[in-house]
């Protein structure tokens, strides 16, 4: 009996050994986790990528301008309609600054225009989340030197997430410029997130006001005036020209894509007078009389309402986020445009 059992129980144990044998058992090796980022990024630089005018550059200025790797890749970076597209790379915080462009000015005082603001502030963005943005560009530069040639409106820079009903950071424009010869304190734009007033030839501040709470600056009844700067939510009032020539606001920027406006055509010169993408007004021209521009911001700015050469008033500007700053301790900007993106 006992010579049974032991046969029986090494019977067993053969017959479970070979049964293990034919079982892979599970070998733990590393586990491989998904990538943090969709791409590798620590900062960049969104320009106007050489584009100039009334409206923005298309994809192929941008890569062309652009040289990391990512921009060649439409999955992580877009152009329609002068705004870029960027998805962001990895979850966390970036600190975003934005600068808007400078005013358009004349032959005749080429130093007399309004300065953009620069606003900066940190946000967190998800990996994945598409940031619209858009760059501001210059109102014209007007060559005539007659004191009666005015000019445009710059653009306002602008980043926002894409389906987002208000931005995150913008940067107004400043008003185009004249032949007077002092700078006045309304051309530049505004920290704040109001368009400001026009100023008449006289130097006094106009009754044409910039907008507020995301609006388009008003326009001027009067003959000779030029385009308001568009805002966030609406256009710019259009200017009024004796000439019968077509003077328009800047474009209000999430709905209507932000173009300069249109000018007057004063003997043939009309592309002397466009306003800068991201919501410039249109300088007026008209009939060696004319106004400046408004500037384009989050609220556009106003424009002149006297006769003659009378300035646009800068755009406003919006900030959110945390750790913010503005113009008040970055300065102003004299050129065009930018927006600076970094990883913290």
């Amino acid at each position: 009996m006992y010579l049974l059992n032991r046969i029986i129980f090494t019977g067993l144990i053969f017959i479970s050994w070979q049964l293990n044998a034919q079982v892979a058992l599970p070998t733990f090796q590393g586990v491989q986790s998904a990538p943090k980022d969709l791409y590798s990024f620590s900062s960049h630089t969104f320009t106007s990528c050489g584009s100039t005018g009334r409206y923005g550059p298309t994809l192929s200025n941008c890569t062309n301008a652009y040289s990391p790797a990512w921009v060649d890749n439409t999955d992580y970076f877009n152009v329609t309609n002068g705004i870029q597209f960027w998805t962001v790379p990895e979850t966390g915080t970036y600190t975003i600054e934005v600068w808007g462009a400078r005013g358009g000015y004349s032959g005749y005082s080429t130093s007399l225009y309004g300065k953009g603001t620069k606003m900066k502030s940190d946000h967190s963005l998800t990996k994945g989340e598409i940031i619209k943005i858009l760059i501001g560009q210059p109102g014209s530069v007007n060559s005539a030197t007659n004191y009666q040639y005015n000019s445009s409106g710059g653009g306002g820079s602008f980043v926002w997430k894409s389906g987002a009903s208000s931005p995150l950071v913008v940067a107004g424009g400043g008003g185009g410029g004249s032949h007077q010869n002092s700078q006045h304190s309304n051309l530049d734009a505004n920290v704040g997130e109001s368009g400001k007033p026009g100023i008449d030839t006289n130097g006094s501040v106009t009754q044409s006001n910039g907008g507020s709470d995301g609006s388009g600056g008003s326009g001027s009844s009067y003959s000779y005036q030029a385009g308001s700067g568009g805002g966030w939510l609406s256009d710019g009032g259009g200017g009024h020209n004796q000439c019968a020539y077509a003077v328009s606001g800047g474009k209000g920027i999430n709905n209507n894509g932000g173009a300069g406006g249109e000018g007057g055509n004063h003997q043939g010169g009309g592309t002397n007078y466009l306003g800068g993408f991201g919501g410039g007004g249109g300088a007026s021209g008209a009939c060696g009389t004319s106004g400046s521009g408004g500037g384009g911001g989050y609220s556009g700015g106003g424009v002149g309402n006297t006769c003659c050469s009378s300035m646009g008033g800068g755009g406003g500007s919006y900030n959110t986020g945390s750790n913010n700053y503005s113009s008040t301790s970055l300065g102003y900007n004299t050129g065009d445009g930018k927006v600076i993106i970094t990883k913290n």
